[in-house]
């Protein structure tokens, strides 16, 4: 064999030989991985420097690092020490002048502005404490502590001191309906205008997505009354001119009629066309039916908002209707096709627990 004789022999254990066999092999390990385990591998089938490097294409002192560091932390050698890298260029006291202002609004500042940017949070330390930190300086940072100046989010307190009571209570109602029991989630939809384009809509084409005219004309709105089935995903829809106190009794009659038999349970919001007095001899005249209502502000608990979504996306966005008419054929042919196609309960899995912001 060509070359001289290394004074970092290499013998290995074959657990040793095995895992370095199959740190060879492994399609995703990085190049530089698989190199050093060869020069370990040939070192130890007796194969000369020059031999390792004619093989391998590298260079003489490549083989002797690397046999060197085997030698010496055995299987970890073989990789990376940890570095230092490039020293900070600005100062951990600047970092912790720009947490301690981002975190707070601008106008305790005398700045007025409802939330910062990158570019006014950069301006601002600059001016007030002559610090200079750049935009995407900034932004790196901002993204490290999973910080987003420029995003709000609402969220409201309760105000209904029995919240988590009603809501749980509702609740089992989806989960676990009572038996022989009809369970209808009711509610109205208001305003719903008809609304035609001054221009056709123009089909979508290859590599460009429809487009719909920005401008149109108003023909009316209409209200939807809507009852839910939770336990079948069946609607019951009535289109109206407004909401108001007959219209509502009119719509309880046609959920009347629809279900003749059975005790029926109907969730509903805390409106006054539900509480109020004609709604009350309605219940009192058909015992049969009673109300469920929603906690205050808690109208996300009530079944029929999904299916008004469901309404909305798959019905009502981006249509063209010149009459109030037609929009509300439009919503009858869509209960329709729900009803004969499309119904199916809500997997509803909240619980009623309490909710925290």
């Amino acid at each position: 064999m060509r070359g001289s004789v290394s004074k970092y022999p290499i013998a290995l254990k074959r657990p040793v030989q095995r895992r370095l066999v199959w740190l060879t092999r492994k399609r995703s390990m990085p190049h530089w991985a698989v190199l050093r385990a060869q020069i370990v591998l040939l070192s130890a089938a007796g194969l000369a420097i020059a031999d390792i490097c004619d093989t391998l294409s590298v260079d003489r002192q490549v083989v002797r690092r690397w046999r060197r560091r085997f030698r010496e932390s055995g299987e970890a050698g073989l990789f990376d020490r940890p570095r230092s890298g490039r020293p900070p260029e600005i100062e951990k006291k600047v970092w912790e002048k720009v947490a301690t202002v981002v975190v707070q609004p601008p106008s305790k500042f005398n700045v007025e502005l409802s939330r910062w940017s990158v570019r006014e949070l950069s301006e601002f330390l600059r001016e007030r404490y002559s610090l200079v930190v750049s935009r995407s300086s900034l932004s790196r940072f901002l993204r490290a502590m999973a910080l987003k100046p420029h995003r709000i989010k609402y969220w409201l307190n309760p105000t209904d001191p029995d919240f988590d009571a009603k809501a749980q209570r509702i609740c089992r109602l989806y989960i676990s309906p009572p038996v022989d029991t009809t369970v209808l989630s009711l509610d109205e939809k208001p305003g719903v205008q008809a609304l035609s384009r001054r221009h056709p809509t123009r089909p979508m084409r290859r590599g460009q997505v429809a487009r719909v005219e920005f401008e149109y004309r108003r023909h009316g709105t209409r209200n939807i009354f809507a009852a839910f089935n939770v336990k079948t995903g069946a609607v019951i829809v009535k289109v109206t001119r407004d909401r108001k106190v007959p219209r509502v009794i009119a719509f309880l009659n046609l959920v009347r009629a629809t279900y003749p038999r059975g005790r029926v349970i109907i969730i509903t919001d805390n409106i006054n066309t539900r509480k109020g007095a004609e709604a009350k001899a309605w219940l009192a005249r058909y015992p049969r039916f009673s109300f469920v209502f929603t906690p205050f502000h808690g109208s996300w608990l009530n079944q029929v908002e999904l299916w008004f979504s469901i309404l909305s996306r798959k019905c009502l966005r981006g249509r063209s209707f010149t009459s109030v008419r037609k929009l509300a054929n439009a919503i009858y042919r869509f209960a329709d096709r729900w009803n004969r196609e499309l119904a199916k309960p809500f997997e509803w899995t909240y619980t009623g627990k309490v909710l925290h912001a």
